[in-house]
């Protein structure tokens, strides 16, 4: 029902008109509520979010260091060498119920620092402090005193039931380290390290000459001359 006065609309509303009002406030009041909660989510959203956005990541690193054994050596190093070698492994499993194999492959590069020597343990002698001689019964032949290598694996290709394991890493790795040996073994290394080691052995027998003792090899030893010491020189 409409009533105009002086111009100016005035609404007169029913008594039944009340509770559609009253729905309308609470309606309006819940939208009100419902927009507030919105933007509040997206504000506090966007603090985290750049809160954790400028946190830099954090990198743990854990060192456990296990010495099993620690004893004294003797051995005398007298050559070293560099091997560089390029391995192919390839190894073939056959496909159970058929008459196919699954292959699997890699290409090994190694890079070996060989040193040669002597394992002066091996060695045997005898003192004679009367006659200040020292007598060597036992030369050892020279051997590979250790091998420091670096193993890079390239187009490593897994079958399809044959695939590359931890283990299979540890048995290359042997045998890599078993061919390098091989290699030093047969090269010319031996002859160098024996060669080295004389002539050491050479100058320690000059040394001794100072001191009124001598020093005696194998028989059979070609022992390089070498100039003696003057003690008058001194």
């Amino acid at each position: 029902m409409w009533y105009w006065n002086n111009g100016s609309r005035i609404i007169c509303l029913e008594h039944k008109t009340v509770p559609a009002l009253n729905r309308y406030r609470a309606m309006k009041k819940n939208l009100l509520i419902v927009g507030l909660i919105v933007v509040l989510s997206a504000f506090l959203g966007w603090v985290l979010k750049s809160k954790f956005s400028a946190r830099q990541s954090i990198t743990e690193v854990t060192s456990s260091t296990i010495i099993n054994q620690i004893k004294n050596v003797s051995k005398l190093v007298t050559v070293e060498g560099q091997i560089s070698e390029i391995y192919s492994h390839k190894d073939k499993k056959p496909i159970p119920f058929t008459w196919s194999y699954s292959e699997k492959k890699a290409i090994v590069k190694v890079e070996a620092k060989v040193l040669v020597g002597y394992d002066l343990e091996k060695m045997t002698f005898l003192v004679d402090e009367q006659n200040k001689t020292i007598t060597i019964t036992s030369l050892p032949n020279p051997e590979v005193i250790s091998i420091d290598d670096n193993i890079s694996y390239y187009d490593i290709e897994n079958g399809y039931f044959n695939t590359f394991s931890e283990s299979d890493y540890t048995n290359i790795n042997k045998k890599v380290k078993e061919m390098i040996r091989s290699m030093a073994n047969k090269s010319d290394m031996m002859g160098r390290a024996e060669a080295q080691g004389l002539t050491i052995l050479a100058s320690f027998r000059n040394m001794m000459k100072l001191a009124d003792w001598t020093l005696i090899f194998p028989q059979g030893t070609k022992v390089p001359e070498m100039l003696d010491l003057q003690t008058d020189s001194l």
